[in-house]
């Protein structure tokens, strides 16, 4: 069995609807992987299920897939949808003004390139919404006074559609927009909220680790939903310190040793794509490795923590931390601070300098790739002071064992593909493999942010949702193909 928990987006989504359509694609629609011999081969099964955390949501079940290297016997997929939109709701007037007003207010130099037109075209749109208010709210004798009948006679449309433009405006950005701001704004009024997200999130990744059900967990992610994603990645994997701890008398150490290899590798200018290719089998053998240890006794979970991590790919779809440097963070320069901090994980996982200390101890391996001192020297891992001849991976560094797949639809004029998503290599590393929908079927001429599993006429979207999210574990594949492919278009 295999866990694949879907994350939706900012909106009123209804529970369930977002994770039936994206079974709908991923499997009910394959006749690849459903090719499996058996009656009713794509069916699947709704069952309630308490590791959701509420009753209004179930776990979608289906039949056994056909084989792969990974599953000889094939795999059964349950599906999970992590449900938040419940949690965010109630977003005031003032907090949604205050949070455009944050965005509209930085100097242009610190607008991104790529969301420059939509920034403008914010612009436009605010002051026009204050124009019309404005005019609707002279009186028409004033209107007659200067000469303007025409603008007396039609003051009464104005009023109208200024008041008709302000309630639509209200409700839709309070209901809408209105959960990006509870959730991405640390101000007091929103810290009950984000808790109350993540701790969600927390609990339902816990309780897929908990005994020995699943051998694997995909993440995948929509929109808003990816940064509460990244979030969850990040704080999950620093929270689990037995699966960051390896021996150097175990076969796991040679595969930790063969990453910190392929990582310093791929942190040069311009790594190649072997290079790049290394690490993701460096990255998938020891992911590999964790997840095959021994799941802790059921009924001792406090003195034998679980030593396993079984989440093995995090796919994003339509993400806004393509525009991080606009949208979390102050500018370019505090994102890069916030990363370097190790607030925000990369891929592949930021390599630090050692002390000389930690320099003898990586030495004394004769396995850990370090230079000829300390100051030329960095590595993901360091030996923890209460465990001797344990290296651990530190705790910004879940991409080590995780494979970051990011799906996007480059824009045009705003209203033709996804302005709200982009490449992300640039900003959270060039281990992420990055797929322009664009580039493999040309510019899309709807706005395609919410299409990413919608099933229509251009199938290459599910093609690469389907390669993305990887149900059989393939290694490498399809996923990178797809990528160089767009690349080379």
């Amino acid at each position: 069995m295999q866990a694949v928990v879907v994350i939706h987006g900012m909106g009123e989504q209804r529970p369930m609807d977002t994770i039936k359509a994206f079974v709908r694609a991923v499997w009910e629609t394959d006749k690849v992987i459903t090719a499996n011999g058996l009656p009713h081969p794509t069916q699947v099964w709704s069952k309630p299920d308490v590791r959701t955390g509420s009753l209004e949501l179930r776990r979608i079940t289906t039949r056994e897939s056909i084989a792969s290297a990974s599953f000889p016997h094939g795999v059964r997929t349950d599906f999970y949808e992590l449900y938040w939109a419940d949690l965010t709701a109630g977003s005031t007037w003032d907090q949604f003004t205050g949070w455009v007003c944050g965005l509209l207010l930085r100097p242009p130099s610190r607008v991104p390139r790529d969301v420059t037109l939509a920034w403008i075209v914010l612009w436009i749109a605010t002051v026009a919404v204050i124009a019309l208010a404005g005019l609707a709210a002279v009186p028409a004798d004033t209107w007659r006074k200067i000469g303007a009948d025409w603008l007396a006679e039609w003051h009464w449309f104005l009023a109208f559609v200024a008041a008709a433009l302000a309630t639509c405006l209200h409700k839709t950005a309070t209901a809408t927009f209105g959960r990006v701001v509870r959730y991405t704004k640390a101000d007091p009024d929103n810290i009950a909220a984000r808790q109350a997200v993540r701790e969600r999130g927390l609990k339902l990744l816990n309780s897929l680790h908990e005994g020995d059900y699943y051998k694997r967990i995909i993440i995948v992610s929509h929109s808003l939903g990816t940064m509460l994603a990244h979030d969850l990645l990040s704080y999950f994997w620093a929270q689990r310190e037995a699966p960051r701890k390896i021996a150097e008398s175990s076969p796991e150490f040679d595969a930790l040793c063969e990453l910190e290899r392929a990582a310093a590798a791929v942190d040069r200018p311009n790594p190649t794509a072997a290079i790049v290719d290394q690490y993701y089998e460096a990255q998938r053998s020891l992911r590999v490795a964790l997840a095959a240890r021994p799941a802790p006794p059921a009924h001792d979970p406090q003195t034998s923590p679980d030593p396993r991590w079984l989440i093995t790919d995090f796919v994003t779809l339509g993400s806004p931390l393509a525009h991080a440097e606009f949208l979390i963070a102050a500018s370019a320069e505090d994102l890069a601070k916030r990363k370097f901090e190790r607030e925000l994980p990369e891929s592949p996982p930021l390599r630090e300098q050692l002390d000389p200390k930690v320099f003898q101890l990586a030495q004394a391996t004769g396995k850990l790739p370090v230079g000829p001192s300390f100051k030329e020297s960095k590595l993901i891992s360091f030996p923890p002071p209460s465990s001797p001849h344990v290296w651990e991976l530190h705790h910004a560094a879940p991409f080590a064992v995780v494979r970051w797949v990011n799906v996007y639809d480059t824009a045009s004029l705003v209203f033709r593909g996804d302005i709200i998503g982009g490449p992300l290599a640039n900003e959270f590393g060039p281990a992420i493999i990055d797929i322009d929908l664009k580039s493999l079927r040309g510019q899309s001429r709807s706005f395609t942010h919410t299409k990413y599993w919608e099933i229509d006429g251009e199938p290459i979207h599910i093609e690469v949702l389907r390669a993305a999210v990887n149900l059989l574990d393939r290694p490498g594949g399809d996923v990178l193909a797809h990528a160089r492919a767009g690349r080379a278009g």
